[in-house]
């Protein structure tokens, strides 16, 4: 009876020895994945190449080896799923710093544009002042006509322009007619007007190549490019007629207010070398109208 046990118990051990055998595979067998995988340094039993891996290993029987094998794959799954694991974490991480990134652009895009839009709105507003501005300065804000510093500026340049080309270039320079005794007798509201009907006739009744101005109080200009002279005083003439055929001078009606002008005109020429020159002379046929009378024309 003895003797038949010690087979069995020969046979335990041997299967307790091999499953151990199967264990310490195993266990190595992770270790060198994990060496593998660089997340742990080479065991002792490695490090010595190949003289220090167990020989009694390297010979299991099939079921110890089977059971290492399972064992080992098992480890191999889940080490797998972990690196999976890590893998969507990280691209979820990556996809949320996207995210975050791709909005902040979005944002910093929206605040651009506002920006954008601010800084052309401002510009539009700067042009238009500066606009207003060029205009308050060579307009004249009674009679909406061009003021003297802008007739000066185009007097000059036409003078130049004119010597240039050749070409013919007239001024007139007018005077109302007793305009301190309309203020006297109707109030300087009514003169005002006044001075504002001119203005509207003379852009009326002149060509758009024509420049009206107004230099002073009473008095006015007239610049006409490509005019000779006798076809400058019929322009005058023809401004005369549309002053006694306006019957509602100051805002009366039926001809209560009657308004009239003197006017100078002359032709440019060879001796009118600056434009203080070439106006003068319009002057003093302007002061030879009026020592005539008033109400008329003289050229010079």
């Amino acid at each position: 009876m003895a003797a038949e046990k010690n087979p069995v118990t020969r046979s335990g051990m041997g299967m307790r020895a091999t499953s151990g055998r199967a264990r310490v595979f195993a266990k190595r067998c992770l270790a060198a994945l994990s060496v593998l995988a660089g997340v742990a340094a080479a065991p002792a039993w490695a490090q010595g190449g190949v003289e220090g891996f167990s020989p009694s290993l390297a010979v299991l029987p099939l079921p110890g080896l089977f059971a290492g094998l399972c064992l080992l794959l098992l480890v191999l799954v889940l080490w797998l799923a972990l690196q999976l694991r890590q893998q969507r974490g990280q691209a979820q991480q990556l996809a949320a710093q996207e995210h975050a990134r791709s909005e902040q652009l979005q944002q910093q895009n929206g605040r651009l544009e506002v920006a954008l839009l601010e800084k052309a709105q401002l510009e539009q507003r700067l042009r238009e002042q500066a606009e207003a501005f060029e205009r308050l300065a060579n307009e004249d804000d009674l009679s909406g006509l061009p003021n003297r510093r802008a007739f000066d500026d185009v007097l000059a340049r036409d003078m130049a322009a004119a010597r240039r080309t050749g070409r013919s270039l007239s001024l007139v320079v007018l005077s109302i007619d007793h305009l301190k005794q309309i203020n006297a007798e109707w109030s300087r509201a009514v003169g005002d007007l006044v001075l504002c009907e001119v203005g509207d006739l003379m852009r009326r009744s002149l060509r758009a190549s024509d420049m009206p101005a107004r230099l002073g109080n009473k008095e006015f200009a007239v610049l006409l490019a490509d005019t000779a002279l006798p076809e400058a005083e019929v322009a005058c003439q023809r401004l005369q007629r549309l002053f006694g055929q306006y019957a509602e001078w100051g805002g009366h009606e039926a001809g209560d207010i009657k308004v009239s002008f003197s006017a100078g005109v002359v032709q440019l020429g060879e001796d009118d070398q600056a434009p203080v020159l070439f106006y003068q002379r319009a002057k003093n046929a302007l002061a030879q109208a009026k020592k005539e009378g008033r109400a008329r024309t003289c050229a010079a």
